[in-house]
């Protein structure tokens, strides 16, 4: 059966030309994991997934080019694959590297942009991930797939309708009108970011021969810790004191961990924004998060509060022009090895959300397990029972273990020390 070809959207594309150039070899994955407690029906567990597809366009939709252009090829609903895994009863260990596998494993959108895994440990317990391209998804659209396969599991039908297919959304980035604003948005972005440079942190020496990237090891390359209730709260007041959101509160807390490693005092670092302008498209499943780069000046002398209102300004400018991505100003090359200012991301995701229980099934949302593609990244995610969840992610064959391990200790100490001297000397 023929597919309907749709062009591609901005983000796609460049999406599409990062991955195709930086060799990332399944870290453009963006899977959803799930844990089902109880007996799951098979056939309703397929029934509600064959909908989700045949709901959501981007599911079913692969990648190619016509006449030069990246476009998109939207089939037909079919009945989705599920491969269905045994694993050994209470083994945990053996569960948890076949998700690290599947998630590590490339999916290729030319050919199919999910694939979906259910693993068994008895009649009773479950664990399901959908595992799509990032092309055609992204954390909110997560959120809106969990929503709806709760809802379809509990029976209901039909689902709300939608606003827009992603490429209603495509369609209106076309128009003229918006083409204007996109231009508008690009010429910011181009004056914001003529001169910056990423973090002047000291490469590993001497580097792993290979491909950029070539060494990483998850297992090796991540640190967690936590922020207490206590603090946290500290956070969110200092927040409401300066009239502005614990985002950039926490995101000042990493540019003067960086600043303080550096000395530099042009900042620029990374962070994706969920570029849903639109009503339209608050139910749409598709690609829509931009990644931006935050620059922000820091004056030597200064205070944490005055970084924290520098940062501010940044961070409404970005909102305001969040609709087009980050690009690489015309003239401007690099280097295959070469540090890039978006090689450095700061990221906070909202807390997962309750285990619901529909039916005879408790259904629970395992926290995120995305290999970071960058240098050093810095995610931060609410926890239920309050207080907040931190992960550093770092290449180890650009980043020293030692500074990686100095950044995420000095989060935890920086954090609690503002909440009581917003006014410390930076």
């Amino acid at each position: 059966m023929i597919a309907r070809e749709e062009p591609a959207s901005v983000g796609q594309r460049m999406l599409w030309l990062i991955e195709r150039y930086s060799g990332s070899h399944g870290q453009l994955n963006y899977p959803l994991l799930l844990r089902l407690r109880g007996p799951v029906d098979r056939t309703d567990l397929q029934l509600a997934l064959d909908t989700l597809v045949a709901r959501h366009e981007t599911l079913r939709t692969t990648f190619a080019r016509r006449q030069g252009l990246l476009t998109q090829l939207v089939h037909e609903p079919q009945p989705v694959p599920i491969s269905t895994v045994a694993v050994e009863p209470r083994s945990a260990p053996g569960l948890r590297q076949r998700i690290v596998e599947e998630i590590a494993t490339p999916i290729d959108p030319a050919r199919c942009s999910i694939r979906i895994t259910l693993w068994t440990l008895g009649p009773v317990e479950h664990v399901l991930c959908i595992n799509a391209h990032h092309l055609v998804t992204d954390a909110w659209s997560c959120r809106i797939l969990v929503e709806e396969l709760l809802l379809l599991l509990a029976g209901a039908q039909p689902l709300p309708r939608l606003g827009w297919q992603y490429r209603h959304y495509v369609q209106w980035q076309q128009r003229q009108a918006t083409a204007e604003r996109l231009k508008a948005d690009r010429d910011y972005w181009q004056r914001r970011l003529d001169g910056a440079q990423p973090p002047a942190l000291r490469p590993v020496s001497p580097r792993p021969a290979g491909p950029r990237g070539a060494a990483r090891q998850a297992a090796e390359s991540t640190i967690e810790f936590d922020i207490s209730p206590k603090t946290w709260q500290g956070l969110q007041q200092l927040a409401k004191t300066e009239h502005t959101t614990p985002f950039v509160v926490l995101l000042s807390i990493y540019y003067l961990l960086i600043r303080r490693e550096t000395q530099d005092t042009d900042l620029s670092l990374c962070s994706p924004f969920a570029n849903r302008t639109r009503t339209e498209v608050m139910r749409t499943v598709g690609f829509f998060v931009n990644m931006l780069i935050l620059r922000t000046g820091v004056r030597p002398g200064s205070t944490f509060t005055d970084l924290l209102r520098s940062a501010s300004c940044t961070v409404a400018e970005a909102l305001e022009h969040q609709g087009f991505p980050y690009f690489l100003p015309p003239g401007q090359t690099r280097q295959a090895d070469a540090r890039r200012v978006e090689d450095f991301v700061f990221q906070m995701l909202p807390g997962l959300p309750p285990a619901a229980v529909v039916g005879d099934i408790e259904i629970e949302v395992l926290p995120p397990m995305v290999a970071s593609r960058f240098d050093l990244e810095l995610t931060v995610i609410q926890r239920q029972g309050n207080g907040l969840r931190a992960v550093l992610q770092y290449a180890p064959d650009q980043i020293d273990q030692a500074l990686a391990e100095r950044v995420a200790t000095g989060c935890g100490e920086l954090a609690a020390t503002v909440t009581a001297r917003p006014d410390l000397i930076i």
